[in-house]
């Protein structure tokens, strides 16, 4: 028997892309608008993560496909599967999204309503978004390849959209906009909130992953490397120009080839079979999706809490827990009586 294989190099990139992103939002919350943390890490590396995670789910997915009658009740399980996901966080989040409430200056009538619309066109706490974001972009892009189109026309349709989600979603272009296109995005975010979506944002990254899944085509590791560090360094250059202090960018355009170079080099990597890779997999899922559950816990606890709160500090009291909590879940979902948790992720 053909022994399945492991891209364990994208358990890697994938784990180290999750703690980014839990780093950019203590960032966001914990530290000064004149951080230097804020370009390099909120604007700049951040940026990669949830493009390579669209890139990997989309790779995923679509190996699995054959083209037969059966894709359909694969893709609409996974997708169902997200969306389980989202409910039961959404739901786990209901504390801290009650305390933000009671905490604020709502009437419960003005929260609930708040709550469900954030619930239905985005999210209620920040990194959940990714969840039916996802699912949305897997369902479109398996429609249009089963309609019959190509690879390279639904990549030009989703950069399309990622274009036009650029723009809108980043001050330096949109406040250049004629007044009625500025009108247009107001009457958009009093809706939909933001571009950062399935439609503008994960089309174009979840067919790259159906692009990937078809090509039998692969380049060089050292190539690849070379080309991600090319790239990174233009997102750099990118995100120097589109952000001013105490801003969070959360398009970059250049993000776009680093990520197809990242992930080409990542998937390239040969390294042997570990339990440890697979440990790093589910751990990056706990640290996405739990990690800002920590940033309150911080918070409450911040009265009996004697250490100084520094930027430094303040990363390290949360960063370590949310590290330590995911690899106790994962090893706990490996023994009979936790493997239920394996449901949550």
């Amino acid at each position: 028997m053909e022994t399945k294989k492991q891209y364990n190099g994208l358990d890697v990139v994938k784990f180290c892309l999750a703690i980014l992103v839990a780093q950019r939002h203590v960032i966001q919350i914990f530290f000064g608008a004149d951080s230097k943390w804020r370009i390099l890490m909120n604007n700049w590396l951040s940026n990669l993560a949830v493009p390579v995670f669209f890139i990997i789910a989309g790779f995923f997915l679509f190996r699995k496909l054959e083209g037969g009658v059966k894709d359909r009740s694969t893709v609409l399980g996974y997708c169902t599967r997200i969306l389980k996901m989202y409910v039961i966080w959404s739901v786990l989040y209901l504390p801290v999204d009650w305390y933000n409430w009671y905490h604020g200056q709502r009437l419960v009538k003005e929260g609930i309503v708040s709550w469900l619309h954030s619930f239905l066109v985005c999210s209620t706490i920040p990194q959940l978004w990714y969840l039916p974001a996802l699912a949305l972009a897997c369902v479109l892009v398996w429609l249009a390849w089963h309609k019959g189109m190509k690879e390279w026309q639904i990549l030009g349709i989703g950069a399309v959209f990622l274009l036009l989600g650029y723009l809108g979603d980043n001050w330096y272009y949109n406040q250049r906009f004629p007044a009625a296109v500025q009108e247009l995005l107001v009457w958009y975010r009093s809706w939909f909130v933001t571009p950062r979506n399935g439609i503008f944002y994960g089309i174009f990254y979840v067919a790259l992953g159906l692009h990937f899944a078809r090509s039998t085509r692969r380049l060089p590791v050292w190539g690849a490397a070379a080309g991600f560090g090319f790239f990174l360094w233009c997102m750099y250059r990118e995100v120097m120009k589109i952000s001013d202090a105490g801003s969070n960018t959360n398009f970059v355009l250049f993000a776009a080839p680093a990520a197809y170079w990242l992930f080409t080099a990542a998937s390239g990597v040969n390294l042997k079979n570990r339990k440890m890779y697979g440990r790093l997999r589910g751990m990056s899922e706990w640290i996405y999706l739990a990690h800002f559950y920590f940033f309150y816990f911080l918070n409450w606890l911040r009265r009996w809490n004697p250490v100084p709160f520094t930027s430094k500090t303040v990363s390290v009291m949360i960063m370590v827990p949310v590290v330590v909590f995911a690899w106790s879940m994962v090893r706990l979902s490996e023994t009979a009586r936790g493997a239920w948790l394996k449901k949550l992720i």
